[in-house]
């Protein structure tokens, strides 16, 4: 019996004899695992250990959607849970019982067998099954002799039968023939006896940045036979992998992101990738399940059919990232565990050599200059790519988080005495991936350690660019093109926040799915892709600060409302301070007679297009009146909940109105380098604040103004400033309200027009001062103070301050939740942990 104690509160015991029984999700049942899942319960693991249910019940790969919607939820409810003082970086703190504890050799199936502190994780029971009986794999029925012929029929995808593509894979399936990975059979043999799971799938060869060609296995590839369609593996796989080895790969890349931005600006930020080879091929299936990943040899004609039948997890199968992260996910634990013990401590790793090669790393000290300042790190991992950034004092320290990295990864993934068939990449770490350096490709975004800035991997960007640069030249795409590009440029856009605005005409294309886009016919589509290419170019040129990508409590809240006669709204200090400024703006009468309303339905501007272009001048305002916006935070709210959507996915479905406002509001961000904005909804009969300006053109007789002395009289009567401050009125300037109008009616402009405003002129009435925490006093004129009678004015003021504080109080829980929301996920340790 194998007990370590690596892990503090963890014990875990693995006994030498083999499992004699099944759990009811799948899984094998070890001697005495009832007894570890109850202290598994008891440290808050046992959860995340199991399969995914649906209502008590096992999924199905084509249940995906509904199991990504309900994990989704899942995640916002551990984000609102999440405290709003989450670091993601972690800080070196010396552990003197952590000591590297070394592999003990034992059988096991595949290359993949847990050791050291791996025995002790709450996942190795799972590990060890694997290791010992390979993972298992449900795929539904078995097929029949006549669906798997016409399975055999249909073939390999049509990239497999490229020549250059189909001799590759054949050396790729010879090579797995002599490592034991691999075994063809000729089908005229297999058909006399069936293996019971035997099913066929399409391999594809797609092509590859680090070779011509890498073999996917097509597993959700449905086959059309003559009694019907026979349902690919992927849709009739019972997932049994553990929910909780995937739910942190949505959050990887934005944790890193928020590590850069949160880092101390003068402090340059280390950064190495390790790359796992050979990645799912490294764990088996179990006995016999190997059939459900059969596929066609590519040949030339007339040569007889040879069923290739790999014995490891194939990608293309729902389930292989699943169960790969699992020893994935304990190796970057392990990892981190090994970061706590003295550095200088751990031995070093064969590989350490190749992280010490970049100049950057030669020219810190040998030994921390101030011993008292602490190590900085962050540990992740993708799938397999594990990803180490550190805020380093020395070499010493870099030395110590790459050898706790590499002996993490060989304590699930043993290392291999020829080093070219190590699972650690000698062939990436050749090309200086594992290298420390200040600018290192992260799951293919370019980070910058000094600059912390973050941009498209330049070999996906001229990929983009080209195929847009074609889109402008050409007369028309396939759809299925198209849509594959669409997807990249969504990619793109996490760095380039600007380019999300433009993706209004993109959307209606994509719900209509055309057999053919015609981008040279559709003009406003054409002008999209014309600006997506400008904005990838100039993200290029200028790369995205990580800073402009976060969000945090606003600097300053902007309140707005728009009607039929008019907009208008506040622009107040938060976090910063800025004057106290009130604005509105009478809609001319060009577009007053547009508005959809019940006597004239024929319109072409609806209430939420006004609303949009309200939300528009707002922010238009607090670029005049708030003094600096670099990588400030900005709250807008709005009682309109399209048009808070819209600026919350900055597009709209089917408004190009719409569309062109949201261009403008997103290029103005990007030329002040802004953070994204916190968009959030007001009810209507709160937002008084922002009803009285939008209403003062004659809207309500009671709040009519001919001029703006009378608006500020009556504005500062209902919304008393403290101190007996004064609101300040600002005159919007007509270069700018003519500029929303167009777009309104739709005579627009293009980007340049929205690069530059107008230089400020005196359009300022009134006597405030710039003041900050004025947030909390809006939310008092939520709730309109009642007309009571007399004899019971002292009951109806007590029931309106109790409104009034729900009211506020609600408000301020809505604006803590959407922050909550916006930030990622810290990681678990260890990631079973519930």
């Amino acid at each position: 019996m194998s007990i370590h104690r690596a892990w503090p509160g963890v014990r875990v015991e693995w006994p030498l004899a083999p499992p004699t029984e099944r759990n009811p999700w799948g899984h094998l049942v070890p001697n005495g695992e009832r007894q570890q899942a109850k202290g598994a319960r008891a440290t808050g693991t046992a959860e995340l250990l199991k399969p995914p249910t649906l209502q008590g019940s096992p999924i199905l790969g084509r249940d995906k959607g509904q199991l990504k919607r309900v994990n989704k939820r899942r995640r916002i409810e551990r984000q609102l849970e999440q405290p709003d003082t989450v670091d993601y970086w972690s800080t070196h703190k010396e552990n003197p019982e952590v000591t590297y504890i070394p592999r003990v050799p034992r059988k096991h199936r595949g290359q993949m067998d847990p050791a050291g502190p791996a025995l002790d994780h709450p996942a190795a029971h799972l590990l060890n099954e694997y290791a010992t009986f390979g993972c298992p794999a449900n795929t539904g029925n078995d097929w029949t002799i006549d669906e798997l012929q016409a399975a055999i029929d249909v073939g390999p995808h049509v990239s497999a039968m490229v020549p250059e593509a189909m001799q590759q894979l054949q050396e790729e399936v010879a090579m797995k023939i002599s490592n034991g990975q691999v075994k063809v059979h000729l089908w005229d043999d297999l058909k006399k006896n069936l293996p019971p799971k035997l099913k066929i799938s399409r391999i594809a060869m797609i092509p590859h940045k680090s070779k011509p060609y890498r073999a996917i296995l097509d597993l959700s590839f449905p086959i059309q036979f003559r009694d019907g369609t026979i349902a690919p593996v992927n849709e009739t796989t019972t997932k049994t992998a553990p929910k909780g080895s995937m739910d942190q790969m949505g959050q990887a890349l934005q944790r890193l992101i928020y590590a850069y931005a949160t880092a101390d600006e003068d402090k340059p930020i280390f950064a190495a990738k390790e790359d796992i080879k050979d990645g799912f091929w490294r764990l088996v299936a179990e006995e016999g399940a190997e059939w459900n990943f059969a596929y066609v040899l590519p040949q030339e004609d007339g040569k007889p059919t040879k069923i290739v039948v790999p014995t490891s997890l194939q990608m293309g199968w729902i389930e292989s990232p699943g169960f790969f992260n699992v020893p994935s996910e304990t190796g970057r634990d392990v990892a981190e565990h090994y970061a706590a013990a003295p550095i200088g401590s751990l031995p070093d790793h064969k590989f350490l050599s190749h992280t010490k090669m970049m100049p950057e790393y030669q020219a810190l000290p040998d030994e921390p200059v101030d011993p008292n300042h602490p190590l900085m790190f962050m540990m992740e991992v993708y799938v397999d790519d594990y990803i180490s950034l550190a805020v380093a004092r020395c070499k010493a320290d870099l030395d110590h988080l790459a050898n706790a990295t590499m002996h993490g990864i060989h304590s699930v993934f043993p290392e291999d005495a020829k080093d070219e068939d190590d699972p650690i990449s000698l062939k990436k770490l050749k090309k200086l991936e594992g290298a420390w350096a200040i600018r290192k490709d992260l799951l293919g975004w370019m980070f910058d350690g000094i600059a912390k800035t973050i941009e498209l991997d330049e070999a996906k960007l001229t990929d983009i660019l080209a195929t847009l640069k074609s889109w402008c030249r050409g007369t028309t795409v396939p759809f299925d093109d198209f849509r594959k590009t669409v997807y990249k440029i969504r990619n793109a856009t996490i760095g380039v926040p600007a380019a999300r605005a433009l993706f209004t005409e993109v959307n209606k294309v994509l719900r209509v799915e055309p057999r053919q886009v015609f981008i040279q016919r559709n003009k406003p589509l054409l002008e999209a892709v014309r600006n997506f290419r400008t904005l990838l170019q100039e993200a290029h040129k200028t790369p995205t600060k990580c800073r402009q990508l976060i969000v945090g409590h606003p600097d300053y809240v902007g309140i707005m409302d728009a009607a039929k006669e008019g907009t208008g709204g506040v622009v107040i200090g938060e976090g910063s301070a800025c004057v106290p400024t009130v604005f509105r703006l009478e809609w001319p009468p060009e577009v007053q007679q547009q508005v959809v309303t019940e006597d004239n339905p024929d319109g072409s501007i609806t209430n939420s297009d006004l609303e949009m272009a309200g939300l528009l001048l707002c922010w238009l305002v607090l670029e005049y009146v708030a003094p600096n916006l670099y990588h400030r935070h900005i709250a807008l709210f709005c009682d309109n909940s399209p048009t808070v959507a819209w600026v919350l996915r900055m597009a709209t479905r089917s408004s190009r109105v719409a569309g062109q406002l949201l261009m403008a509001l997103a290029l103005r961000m990007k030329v002040r380098e802004t953070s994204p904005l916190t968009t959030l909804h007001i009810a209507g009969e709160q937002n008084s604040i922002a009803d009285i300006p939008s209403r003062s053109f004659g809207g309500k007789p009671e709040w009519h103004c001919k001029t703006d002395e009378e608006f500020l009289k009556l504005f500062n009567s209902h919304f008393p400033l403290p101190n007996q401050q004064s609101w300040t009125v600002f005159q919007i300037p007509s270069e700018i309200s003519m500029r929303v109008i167009s777009l309104l009616l739709m005579k627009g402009s293009g980007m340049a027009e929205w690069r530059r405003l107008p230089k400020p002129k005196q359009n300022m009435q009134g006597s405030g001062s710039p003041t900050a925490n004025l947030w909390e006093s809006t939310l008092t004129w939520r709730k309109k103070q009642p007309h009571s009678k007399p004899g019971h004015e002292s009951s109806l003021d007590l029931q309106h301050e109790q409104e009034a504080e729900d009211l506020a109080e609600a408000a301020r829980s809505q604006l803590a939740q959407s922050l909550q929301q916006s930030r990622p996920l810290a990681r678990r340790f260890p990631w079973t942990r519930e």
